[in-house]
C-alpha cells in the first residue's frame, strides 16, 4: 500500500563508527547533493550528515543543496527538500526567484538536463499483456470469509453465482491483515465485488492495470475499495516544475516517472498521459472528497502484470482560475449553469495550447518517451480533456473524460461544434465514465454525458473508438475516478 510521508521526518540514526568522506556532485538538479540526477530523500540525509560533520560535501554538492535563498548550507535546506518530496511545497525558494529551476522553466526548448530523446515521429503500439490477472484483496475488515463475485459489465455473465468464488488465502501483509487472491481472465470478466455474503463493496473494475485492493470507506451503503500494486514496493519518482502560462503567470506541472525509469537508458521509452487537476493525482494530498486518483498505483499495478510503464504528467488547477481555464468557449452557456459566473468566457483554448505547445514539447525534449499520448481529466477537467483531444485529434491516441461537465452547453452547441470536425482516419479512443449514485452534481452531469457518444456518432465519429461506462453507486469524487482510472488506461492503451 502507499507509504505516506510524515511531516515529522526522522533524522537517520547512525549505528557504529562512521568514517567522514567527501561526497562530490555534478548535480544539474536543484537539491541534488548526491549528484544522481534526481531529488530523493538521500539528498536531505547528506545535508544532515554534512552539518553533523559525519561526511563532507564538495563545493558543488553544497551549492546544489542550497534550495533556500542563502549563501550557506543549513538544516532548512534539508527540511525544504523533505517538504518538496512530501508534496507540501511545489517549488524551492530559489526556484521562485531568479535562480534556474530543474528542469528550466523559462525556455522549454533549451537543451534538456536529462539525456535528450528524439521527438517521436511514428505511432507505436503497446505490447499485449497476459489475459489472466491475479487480483489480491487485503482483508482489513477482518471478514471470516472473503468472496469475489466476478462478472462481465456488458453481458452480465458471471464466473460463479452470488456470493461468488471463495478467494484463496495468500498470506499476511505488514499491517497484519490477511491477504486473499483470485485469478481472473480479464478478457471475459471485468468487474469484481468483494463480499463476505452480507457486506459487499461497490462494483470494482478489474483490468490488466489491476492488482491489490482494500476497503477505504463507504458509498451509498456499500464499501468502497482502494487500489495498491501488490508486490510492488517502489513508488516511482514525482517531480514538479513551473512553466510559463499564457496568462502571464507560472503553472505547476507534476511529472511522475514509473519505478525503474532510467534517464540514461534512452532505449527504454514510455508513453505519456497528460492530465488536468494534477494536484489530485498522487499522494495523500487534500482534495474535495479526501481521496486521490491513485494514478501511480495503477501504473505500478500494470507493470506488475507485465505491462509497460507510463509517465503521468499532471497540470495543477487548484486555484480560483480552475473553472475559467478548464472551460472551452464553445458558445453560449446552457441556462442556469453559470450561477457564480466562473464559467463564462472560458479560456479552455489557451489551456489546450499550453498543453500542446508548452508542456508536451517540454516533456518530449527531456524524458525518454515514445509516440503514444493520452489526455484525461474529471469534471471541469473532463470537459477540457475532451476539448483538448477534439482540437488535437492527430496529437493524442486516447482521451479520458470522467464525470465531464458537458452540461455547460446545450445539445445544439455541441452538435454545431462537433459537426465542424473531420472524424475520418484513425481517431483517438475515448473513454467516458459517470456515476449514477446519490449525488446531485453527478446526476446533473449525467444528463449530457449519456448523450455525448450519440452526438459524436451522429457527427461521424467511429462508434468502435468509444466506450461509455456507468456506476450505479458512483459519486462525484476522486475515489470513483480512481476506481475507473485503470479501466480507462487499459482501454486507452488497448492492452
Amino acid at each position: 500500500m502507499k507509504k505516506y510521508i510524515s511531516l515529522l521526518l526522522v533524522t537517520a540514526v547512525l549505528i557504529g563508527a562512521v568514517l567522514a568522506c567527501s561526497i562530490p556532485s555534478t548535480a544539474a538538479v536543484i537539491g541534488d547533493t548526491d549528484g544522481d540526477g534526481e531529488l530523493t530523500i538521500t539528498d536531505a540525509t547528506y545535508i544532515q550528515q554534512h552539518l553533523a560533520r559525519l561526511i563532507t560535501l564538495s563545493d558543488d554538492a553544497e551549492r546544489a543543496g542550497m534550495v533556500e535563498t542563502g549563501t550557506t548550507l543549513s538544516i532548512t535546506d534539508a527540511t525544504l527538500i523533505q517538504q518538496k518530496l512530501a508534496h507540501l511545497i511545489s517549488a524551492f525558494p530559489v526556484e521562485e526567484t531568479d535562480a534556474p529551476t530543474e528542469p528550466p522553466t523559462d525556455a522549454p526548448t533549451e537543451p534538456p538536463t536529462d539525456p535528450p530523446t528524439e521527438a517521436p515521429t511514428e505511432k507505436e503500439t503497446t505490447p499485449k499483456m497476459e489475459n489472466n490477472i491475479t487480483v489480491y484483496f487485503s482483508n482489513n475488515r477482518s471478514w471470516s470469509t472473503v468472496n469475489a463475485y466476478i462478472y462481465n459489465y456488458s453481458t452480465g455473465a458471471n464466473m460463479s453465482a452470488w456470493p461468488g468464488t471463495v478467494m484463496t488465502y495468500h498470506g499476511t501483509n505488514n499491517e497484519g491483515e490477511q491477504v486473499y487472491k483470485v485469478t481472473v481472465d480479464v478478457t471475459r470478466y471485468d468487474r469484481i465485488i468483494f463480499n463476505n455474503g452480507s457486506q459487499q463493496t461497490t462494483d470494482t473494475p478489474i483490468t490488466k492495470a489491476s492488482s491489490g485492493y482494500f476497503i477505504i470507506g463507504e458509498s451509498n451503503g456499500k464499501l468502497l475499495t482502494g487500489l495498491y500494486p501488490f508486490g510492488q514496493y517502489g513508488e516511482g519518482t514525482l517531480r514538479s516544475v513551473s512553466l510559463d502560462y499564457p496568462d502571464g503567470y507560472q503553472k505547476t506541472v507534476y511529472i511522475w516517472l514509473p519505478e525503474g525509469y532510467n534517464a540514461a537508458d534512452t532505449s527504454k521509452k514510455y508513453s505519456v498521459l497528460y492530465m488536468c487537476d494534477g494536484q489530485n493525482l498522487f499522494g495523500n494530498l487534500p482534495t474535495l472528497s479526501g481521496y486521490e486518483w491513485e494514478c501511480d498505483e495503477t501504473v505500478l499495478s500494470m507493470m506488475q502484470n507485465g505491462g509497460e510503464g507510463v509517465i503521468v504528467v499532471g497540470i495543477d488547477n487548484s486555484d480560483s482560475r480552475r473553472d475559467h481555464e478548464l472551460t472551452p468557449n464553445l458558445g453560449q452557456l446552457a441556462p442556469g449553469v453559470n450561477t457564480y459566473g466562473s464559467f463564462s468566457n472560458g479560456a479552455g483554448a489557451a489551456y489546450s495550447s499550453f498543453v500542446v505547445d508548452t508542456v508536451i514539447p517540454y516533456i518530449e525534449s527531456r524524458y525518454n518517451v515514445n509516440s503514444i499520448r493520452g489526455v484525461a481529466g474529471s469534471s471541469s477537467g473532463g470537459i477540457e480533456a475532451f476539448y483538448i483531444g477534439m482540437e488535437n485529434l492527430d496529437t493524442f491516441d486516447y482521451i479520458g473524460a470522467l464525470s465531464p461537465a458537458f452540461i455547460l452547453y446545450t445539445e445544439s452547441v455541441w452538435s454545431n461544434y462537433l459537426s465542424e470536425k473531420d472524424f475520418s482516419g484513425d481517431m483517438p479512443r475515448i473513454y467516458f465514465f459517470n456515476g449514477k449514485g446519490n449525488d446531485a452534481l453527478e446526476q446533473q452531469l449525467l444528463i449530457n454525458a449519456e448523450k455525448m457518444e450519440g452526438w459524436l456518432t451522429s457527427a461521424g465519429y467511429p462508434a468502435d473508438r468509444m466506450k461509455s461506462v456507468y456506476d450505479n453507486d458512483g459519486t462525484h469524487s476522486e475515489a470513483f475516478w480512481a476506481l475507473y482510472f485503470p479501466e480507462m488506461l487499459s482501454y486507452g492503451l488497448d492492452v
